[in-house]
């Protein structure tokens, strides 16, 4: 009896566990999986997922609780799976801030009703021995927790972050969490297990006071003890962190007040009182020592110089982690904003965002494309499945290897049988020898329909055997070399095999092993069902090919968004390094990574063009929806139109969004001439198209070839239409002299970069035919489609009505370089978009050398010089490509053979009508000295050159 009740004691536990934790688990990911699921089929409804979330969360709970398990541990798990990438882009803000609000509701009713009840239950027992019992409870726990903490002080210091005494102290000192305490004791209060009400009402007051003593001595001292244990103190690096942002805040200012004082309605402002007011302080209540070691200097008490601050290497190694925390933040800020614009999907994003957090708790490292792989390298297995059944596929489709034979059966036995009725009529009889087969393991049936069953299998083994007679004979020779004809070959001869023995085996009395073959011929029968593999198979392979399509989609969106993550936090590097040598060391380490991401993602358009292809449209497509809700946002905000035609206009842009998902995933990569009308200084003039389409031809390139060196003269314009290219150099000059560059870049450090499928290089050395400054090597096997330089400056001279065509490329390279310069200075700013939007109040103004020119004249908004060099008239200082000019300098003069500014205008687009004069004289003095440059040109080049290996370069974003 009393085994009985241990073993009913045991059991219960072992099911106890069983349920809270295990199953509990397995529920909470299942239930994740589910929402996760109809979460991805909601589309932009902010209030359909907040109720799903809000709603899903209750029924997880109560259906765990319902069925034995835990539902705190399900609902545990519901959270760590699902995180705010997890919902539509803009949802998360809303979403915190409903859970946030549901948080303080639920803790204020919390304390409200224990409050309540333990005013009504617990004052009449109050007394000086139970006060004594509250304080020493308190102290207990308090002990308790110390205990616990200096036990577990071993394992804790060699785990994780680590752990010292002064954060164990926090630890032990941080008391209790109030809230869960309160559930658990109102829940003994309605215990019904407890007899005595008092004893329930002395529970609830112990939890009630104790809550109430943390919270009234341990919160209000828990901040004190962590200052005076000095875990406050702010190091180095955050120092120069925030010293470098309370700089850049009051340049910004300076910047403010210099615009300002040029509007004329402010021009009476008193800005020596607006300056004093709006002056940030530096946060951080530093020593004078403390505060010239943040800075960098320190004035001295003699001379008052300044006096260099050398940086000790541990010093260095702090700013260095310090600068890679904070980058990784910039990174996964990156993350979220592709997200946000759809750029990224949210499987990517997750795994991107995923990885950047699980880098912050490495010291010392940064995240590498090589490492960034693991998130997406399949382990093969749907890969080797699908090789595995491609060989039977192919010789399920066409078995059409044989010709028909003169013979008029055996032609007529290869019409039939490369049929398609031929193979339906085939499987329709395998479908049917099913049920005979099914039945023959059903004993009662089996013994009641002997006969019939027997006269099934002659009759479809007689099917089977005419079938491979007419293959036999249709195919001749080839019969066998198909894998599918040879399992039905077996087939046909395990059938003859069956019937012999069972005709042998008939007058034998029924023994044991005669039985025993009898049951193994009835298994082997299940051979004939394999025969619809036949039709299931190309269905699974291609059912694998999509699967294996989505993942091949998402290794290129996790690369593109890696890729589109180095490229944003490099324009913050600067202003997060906080000392010269970080700043090198980490441009080093990102322009690494990113230069190994950019050949990843060569090599997988290279492998999948289709799949690549399909990404890049539906990137595009996306990128333009997202300018056209900017831009419905600005309208309606503007009162261009009103509310009710704002939702219309949303729902249709909303409508084209959702057919995004209905491309194909796999799309023809363009030919060389869709890539020649594509280009940007080609587009929408048949004239100009079809002229370079008669003059460029194809050159091929195998794997190693060069495709151009460095310090050679450009020979003509290359388009990449197949391939990866390497390019390999200095970093570009922009026009500028090599020695005023050495002078301003004393540091230079080499270049590289990768060109895929849609790259031009050589247009910028054609135009000024500077020699070349890299040389650029293939990766793998390029396909070029080729302009030469004398068909280039051609085109040039027949094409000179505006826009010509010069100025076009013109404008085209002053735009890339004109992007790139706003995002390393403005990076806040959407330029992209802002571009998008001045895009007819662009042009290209020629400041020839020796030559002024005046700006900033009312109708410029920014004036960038985009090549060469330019002078300040008044202040006579000098400026050198690519930089943005101030809106304090109102006259430039040209000190370069060729200067080029890149004007923003503020006017409207149809009060443009002198542009064009006025960049119809520009191209006058330009082509004028084109030839002047042409003439030189043809002095260098008197003897015979050969025109195989022609070609120049223009990288994706820092070259032209």
């Amino acid at each position: 009896m009393v085994e009985n009740v241990h073993k009913e004691i045991v059991t219960e536990i072992i099911l106890k566990l069983t349920l809270k934790f295990f199953a509990s688990v397995v529920f909470g990911f299942l239930c994740s999986r589910v929402v996760m699921f109809w979460l991805k089929h909601i589309f932009n409804d902010g209030v359909a997922e907040v109720i799903l979330s809000f709603t899903m969360t209750y029924i997880i709970f109560f259906v765990a609780e319902w069925c034995g398990m835990s539902g705190v541990i399900s609902i545990s798990i519901l959270g760590l799976l699902i995180d705010s990438v997890s919902f539509s882009p803009g949802t998360d803000v809303f979403l915190f801030k409903f859970w946030s609000m549901m948080s303080f509701l639920a803790h204020l009713m919390i304390y409200f009703i224990t409050g309540i009840v333990l005013a009504q239950r617990t004052f009449l027992y109050l007394n000086t021995r139970i006060l004594f019992y509250v304080v020493t409870l308190y102290l207990s726990i308090n002990l308790t927790r110390a205990l616990i903490v200096f036990a577990l002080s071993p394992l804790l210091s060699r785990l994780g972050y680590g752990l010292n005494w002064r954060w164990g102290a926090v630890l032990v000192w941080s008391g209790m969490r109030g809230t869960f305490t309160l559930n658990m004791a109102l829940a003994v209060g309605q215990e019904e297990g407890l007899d005595k009400q008092q004893w329930k009402n002395m529970v609830l007051l112990h939890a009630g006071t104790a809550s109430l003593l943390t919270l009234m001595i341990n919160s209000t001292t828990v901040k004190k003890l962590v200052v005076t244990l000095g875990l406050c103190d702010i190091t180095l690096a955050k120092r120069i962190a925030m010293s470098n942002a309370v700089q850049r805040i009051r340049q910004m200012e300076v910047h403010s007040f210099s615009l300002l004082k040029l509007d004329r309605y402010l021009a009476d402002a008193n800005w020596a009182m607006a300056e004093e007011t709006i002056k940030i302080d530096y946060p951080y209540k530093l020593s004078i020592e403390e505060d010239s070691q943040t800075l960098g200097a320190f004035k001295c008490p003699d001379c008052a110089n300044d006096i260099s601050f050398d940086r000790s290497p541990q010093q260095i190694i702090d700013i260095m982690e310090e600068a890679r925390l904070r980058l990784l933040n910039a990174q996964i800020a990156s993350y979220q904003k592709q997200y946000s614009t759809r750029i990224l999907n949210q499987e990517a994003a997750q795994a991107l965002i995923g990885a950047a957090e699980n880098y912050i708790d490495i010291k010392g490292k940064f995240m590498n494309i090589q490492e960034v792989k693991t998130y997406w390298e399949s382990k093969g297995l749907l890969v080797t499945i699908k090789n595995g059944l491609m060989d039977w596929s192919y010789n399920v489709k066409e078995e059409k290897s044989s010709r028909p034979s003169r013979n008029k059966f055996l032609k007529m036995c290869h019409h039939a049988v490369f049929t398609d009725e031929f193979e339906s009529t085939s499987s329709v009889i395998t479908l049917l020898n099913t049920c005979p087969i099914v039945f023959h393991f059903i004993s009662h049936i089996s013994l009641l329909f002997q006969e019939q069953l027997k006269m099934c299998n002659y009759y479809f083994l007689s099917l089977y055997i005419i079938e491979a007679i007419m293959k036999a004979s249709a195919m001749g020779k080839t019969y066998l070399s198909h894998h599918w004809n040879q399992f039905e070959l077996l087939i046909v001869i395990v059938g003859i095999i069956d019937v012999i023995i069972m005709k042998a085996l008939k007058q034998i009395s029924p023994e044991y092993y005669v039985l025993r073959i009898i049951n193994v011929f009835r298994i082997v029968r299940l051979l004939r069902v394999l025969r619809l593999l036949k039709i299931v198979i190309p269905k699974v392979v291609k059912l694998l090919e999509k699967q294996i399509n989505k993942q091949l989609a998402f290794r290129y969106d996790i690369a593109k968004g890696y890729v589109q993550g180095e490229e944003d936090i490099s324009c913050l590097i600067e202003q997060i390094a906080g000392h010269e040598r970080v700043y090198r060391d980490l441009k080093n380490i990102f322009d690494k990574n990113k230069q190994e991401a950019m050949k990843e993602l060569g090599l997988m358009q290279h492998e999948y063009p289709e799949i690549v292809t399909a990404v890049k449209t539906k990137q595009a497509v996306q990128t333009v929806l997202n300018t056209a809700f900017e831009t419905l946002k600005f309208m309606v905000s503007g009162g261009i139109v009103n509310d009710h035609e704002g939702k219309e206009l949303y729902k249709m842009i909303l409508l084209k969004q959702k057919q995004l998902a209905m491309l194909p995933p796999m799309i023809a990569p363009p030919t060389a001439e869709e890539l020649l009308r594509n280009i940007m200084w080609l587009q929408n003039d048949k004239d100009r198209i079809d002229f370079i389409q008669r003059k460029a031809r194809i050159i091929c390139y195998d794997y190693g070839d060069i495709i151009c060196e460095e310090g050679e003269l450009p020979r003509g314009i290359h388009l990449i239409t197949s391939g990866m290219a390497k390019v390999y150099g200095s970093a570009p000059r922009y026009g500028v002299d090599k020695e005023l560059y050495e002078q301003t870049h004393p540091t230079r450090l080499p270049y590289s970069d990768y060109l895929v499928t849609g790259a031009i290089v050589g247009e910028l050395n054609c135009l000024t035919k500077q020699e070349m400054e890299f040389m650029i090597t293939c990766e793998t096997a390029v396909q070029t489609c080729f302009i030469s330089i004398e068909d280039l400056f051609e085109a040039f001279d027949k094409f000179l009505e505006y826009p010509s065509l010069e100025y076009k490329i013109w404008l085209k390279l002053s735009l890339d370089v004109a992007l790139k310069t706003f995002k390393e200075n403005l990076p806040y700013e959407d330029w992209s978009y802002k571009m998008c939007g001045q895009l007819p109040n662009l042009y290209v103004l020629d400041v020839p050398n020796h030559t002024k020119h005046d700006i900033y004249d009312g109708t410029m908004e920014y004036v960038l010089l985009v090549h060469g060099t330019v002078q300040d008239c008044q202040l006579l200082q000098l400026f050198c490509a690519p930089y943005i000019l101030p809106k304090t300098c109102h006259q430039v003069q040209g000190t370069a053979a060729i200067s080029k500014l890149f004007i923003v205008r503020t006017v409207e687009p149809m009060r443009r009508k002198e542009t064009g004069k006025l960049a119809s004289i520009c191209q006058v003095h330009t082509g004028s000295r084109r030839r002047g440059l042409d003439d030189s040109y043809q002095s260098i080049h008197s003897t015979d050159v050969d025109y195989t290996y022609l070609g120049s370069v223009k990288h994706r974003s820092s070259e032209y």
